[in-house]
């Protein structure tokens, strides 16, 4: 793996809490280009909200907490600003529009658009692009509404891709998607880290796939109590079954290492 680059997302000390969940206590630390984060826990402990506040779609706590997107705190950014730097990929994601395959994803190059808002071929190009890449390209003049659910989570990644960020954040990134596409998305936002630069935060179940293909991982652990390190010295079974209260035993293989609960 390349040397790390500069510092593209800063958190300091970020309290976060729902009205039924304390997701983390003074949560610190950095993502730099070229890294790849994985977020872990069980359902319902606050990942999506915590990607949402890294994002700016949910405030900041008033206690002093400070998100810096690089270096510049996250809300001196405008939305057109922060959507030409970072990208996020939500559970769900409705057009809520009749358009095309091409022409939904064609949407994530509004940030780039010029004042008369055309797109031009450089617009095409990426579109054209992520398609490929999510193996939606003989799709591209169907209807976004008639395809499938994972072909819709593709097409919702290939948006994405077609932002062109230097910051992805993805909650949850394989839902819906075969086991096919589930490697080739993870090797693909690896490979945008690690060969491109990019920086990528995604929040993940399948520790394995944690295991494969991020670097350094955050584990919410409940009660605002978390864990961060890298992969290969947090991901353990005994971090594991205290993160899902249950045990687990693992086994290493030529791909990495292999969880499985029980």
């Amino acid at each position: 793996m390349d040397p790390l680059g500069p510092i593209v997302l800063a958190i300091d000390g970020l309290s976060l809490e729902t009205p039924t969940t304390h997701i983390c206590q003074e949560l610190s630390f950095t993502v730099s280009a070229g890294e790849v984060w994985g977020i872990l826990g069980p359902n319902g402990i606050g990942k999506s909200t915590l990607l949402k506040t890294l994002a700016g779609l949910e405030p900041l706590p008033h206690d002093g907490a400070s998100i810096h997107l690089f270096g510049q705190p996250l809300d001196r950014w405008s939305r057109r600003q922060r959507a030409r730097r970072m990208a996020i990929l939500l559970q769900e994601t409705d057009l809520g529009l009749p358009l095309s395959v091409l022409e939904a994803v064609l949407l994530g190059r509004h940030p780039h658009l010029g004042l008369l808002g055309r797109p031009h071929y450089t617009d095409l190009r990426h579109t054209l692009r992520a398609l490929r890449a999510t193996g939606l390209g003989a799709r591209r003049d169907s209807p976004a509404q008639s395809l499938s659910a994972g072909e819709s989570r593709r097409l919702a990644i290939a948006l994405i891709l077609t932002q062109n960020p230097d910051l992805f954040l993805l909650d949850e990134p394989t839902t819906q998607l075969d086991l096919r596409y589930q490697r080739l998305m993870l090797e693909f936002f690896s490979d945008a880290a690690h060969r491109q630069g990019k920086a990528v935060v995604m929040a993940l179940h399948d520790p394995t796939a944690a295991f494969r293909f991020t670097d350094r991982v955050l584990l919410l652990l409940g009660e605002g109590r978390f864990l961060l390190g890298s992969t290969r010295e947090s991901l353990t079974p005994e971090n594991l079954a205290c993160l899902y209260g249950t045990q687990v035993v693992s086994a290493d293989s030529s791909r990495g290492r292999v969880f499985d609960f029980f």
